[in-house]
């Protein structure tokens, strides 16, 4: 049985150094290197996500602007959403989550870690707090199934392999 994705994770691209943010680290903005990867990726999951998709992002800088070209790239609106905010992913609960999943496509969340890789084990029948996938800056993390009941990994790519199929170089 092929396991299409339900809910997709994305963790912000590479942001500016925290340490040298002098302002509020809620408006600290990606990279330079951020803002390509944020690009590439978007090309790379337009491709591989189908059907209705749905887009939602935290309220901090680096997740919107890593959302932005995700939204051009395949054509929808994002929304921000407080619960997506670093320190509150935990609260959410999952039948409230569940409720919000398309029938016929994905449910796209681009946020920040730890959140996001234990929200990915408690989906997938993990304890709160226990962890989960490992997501590295950039990188997306795909479940399948549905709830009640623990989600499938579908897919976790890291950044670099989200580039490369992106086709873009340099």
């Amino acid at each position: 049985m092929s396991l299409r994705p339900r809910l997709v994770l994305v963790r912000h691209a590479q942001a500016g150094n925290a340490g040298d943010w002098e302002g509020d680290d809620r408006d600290r903005p990606l990279s330079e290197a951020g803002q390509v990867s944020a690009r590439r990726m978007a090309g790379s999951l337009a491709t591989l996500l189908a059907g209705h998709t749905e887009l939602l992002t935290s309220p901090y800088l680096r997740a919107r602007q890593t959302a932005a070209p995700l939204a051009d790239a395949l054509a929808v609106p994002v929304r921000q959403k407080k619960w997506l905010a670093p320190g509150q992913v935990a609260g959410v609960e999952l039948e409230a989550l569940a409720a919000r999943l398309p029938a016929d496509g994905s449910l796209v969340v681009v946020g920040h870690e730890p959140d996001l890789s234990s929200l990915a084990g408690r989906l997938m029948g993990g304890r709160p707090g226990a962890g989960g996938v490992h997501m590295g800056k950039g990188s997306v993390c795909a479940l399948g199934g549905g709830l009640p009941g623990p989600m499938q990994l579908v897919w976790l790519l890291p950044r670099r392999v989200l580039e490369d199929l992106s086709g873009e170089r340099g």
